[in-house]
Formats: C-alpha cells, structure tokens, sequence
C-alpha cells in the first residue's frame, strides 16, 4: 500500500504517532507511582491489583461495546503467553524492584526494552531492523547508561539486585510485545488486553495469596490514587493502544519511541520525587532523543 499523505516518523501515520506518545507518558508514569503506592500495599498485591483491575475494566468495556474475543485455540494460547511474559513476570519483577532502585534508575533501565525488543524479534521471528534502527538503538542506549551512571555509581549490591530485577521485567515485556505482534492483526485489541492482563494477574495473585497479607492500607486515598492511575492509564489504555499500535505498524518502529521513556521518567522523578538531575543526565537525555530521531527515519531502500 502506498503510503499515507500523513506519515509521520519510520512512515507511521499520525495518529499512531500520537497514539505512541501516549504510551511513552504513561509508561514513564509507572515506576514513580509504584515507588508512591508501595508504601501502601506488598509488592505481589499491587501488582495483582493493577494488572486485575485493569483487566476486570477491559473486561467490562469489552463486553459493554460488544467487542469479539478470539475464537481460535490458537489466538488464546498466544493471550496467554503474552500475558505470562508481559504481566506476570514483568509485574512481578517491576514490583520488586522498585524496593531496591529509584524510580529514576528503574525507568532508565527499562527503557532497554526496544533495544532487547528488537532482538527478541530477531530471534524469534526472524524481524529484521534496518541500519537507522541499529544506529539509533546503539546511540540511545548509550544515553540510557550515561543517565544511569551516576546512579549507579552510588549503588551497592542491593541497587544491582534491583536493577537485574528491572531487566527481567524488560525482557518478560520484550517477548509479551513479540507474541503480541503476531496476533495484534486477528484480535479486537480490548477484549485481547482485557484477556491478556487477566492470564497475567492469575499467577500474581497465587503468589500474594501464598507469601503475602493482605492489610486495610490498601483503601487508603493516596494508595488509591496512584492504583487508578496505574490500572486504567498504565495499564488497560496502554496494552489497548499498543495492540492497535502493533496491528498496523512494524515492532521496532514502534519500539523506538518506547527509548523516550526514560528521558520522561528522569524528568518526573526529578519534578515530583526530588530526584537530581546532573550534566551527565542532561548528555545523556539528549543521546536519547538523537536516538530514537535515528531509528524512526525509514531504512535506505
């Protein structure tokens, strides 16, 4: 098909560009307010909080605007795989983490995901990425370090704890985005959502049922707040987005964005939670966005 009049960057069209922005705003929302509402509720509560009430709301929409769900044995495995790797473990290790790192580090570190993304694509599926793509990635996480270097040099063993459990979220993400890929085209990306964040609260609440207790905390105004959010926004508007996103535009397009995550965390850490902002930060934010301008520009054909 011939591209569209309105094509923005890597030849996505506008309203998947805006729709991308809005993934990347409401992904570095997350871990700031995990960091805020950890203080309220155990790291496995949480997440099944966030990752359930997000697909009980999806659910509902779904049902409510009479959206099919999948009809193939096929496509359900698929929700399901993607919703082990996406959520349950990426829920579960992002929650952890944030006990360890902060919130500043924890975003920059996971804006790794496009880079591992595109390798996990590679590896499953056989996607390849041009050499803008390559180029921009390499430039980006180059950023990504320098942001975290300082961060990092402070840090102990508890810090580096915190920040292997941060990968292993990035990389449960990476491989949910890949299966995602292959079944965005065939699903009605609410009910898909809806689906896939249930699968994934199924596991994080044996685990909170087994190790945690569940306190009266949890209804307290501040805990509450930051859940909503978390939930409805960084949650079950962004997994509908993101399957719309994926639906039509290629996996590492689309993932390039997702490098402005931690320039955006790094601003909202430092704006709300008094978390410093160095020279090597501000280089390093500006590799990024260098970065991810690199990897949106189409392959040479």
């Amino acid at each position: 098909m011939q591209q569209s009049a309105d094509a923005g960057p890597g030849g996505l069209d506008r309203g998947t560009v805006v729709s991308l922005l809005v993934v990347v705003t409401l992904t570095a929302l997350c871990y700031p307010l995990i960091s805020i509402g950890s203080a309220y509720a155990s790291p496995f509560q949480f997440a099944t909080l966030r990752a359930g009430g997000a697909g009980v709301a999806l659910g509902l929409l779904a049902v409510a605007l009479r959206c099919p769900f999948p009809r193939s044995l096929k496509l359900w495995l698929l929700i399901a795989l993607s919703g082990f790797t996406a959520t349950s473990i990426g829920f579960l290790s992002m929650f952890t983490a944030v006990s360890l790192v902060s919130p500043g580090v924890a975003t920059v570190v996971a804006g790794t995901q496009p880079i591992i993304a595109a390798l996990v694509a590679l590896a499953m599926f056989g996607e390849p990425f041009g050499k803008w793509q390559g180029a921009g990635m390499l430039v980006s996480l180059l950023g990504i370090a320098a942001i975290a270097a300082p961060d990092l040099a402070e840090s102990g063993v508890r810090a580096t704890t915190g920040i292997g459990l941060v990968i292993l979220a990035t990389l449960g993400t990476a491989v949910g985005n890949a299966v995602t890929k292959r079944l965005a085209r065939d699903v009605d990306a609410i009910s898909a959502a809806a689906a896939q964040l249930l699968f994934g609260a199924v596991p994080l609440a044996a685990l909170s049922y087994a190790t945690e207790t569940w306190t009266a905390r949890i209804i307290q105004t501040e805990f509450l707040a930051s859940l909503a959010i978390l939930a409805l926004g960084g949650t079950a508007l962004t997994y509908t987005l993101w399957i719309r996103i994926l639906g039509r535009s290629p996996l590492n397009s689309a993932n390039a964005f997702l490098l402005l995550v931690p320039l955006l965390g790094v601003v909202i850490s430092a704006v709300f939670l008094d978390e410093r902002i160095g020279p090597l930060t501000v280089i390093g934010m500006a590799l990024v966005i260098g970065g991810v301008v690199l990897a949106s520009r189409r392959a040479a054909s």
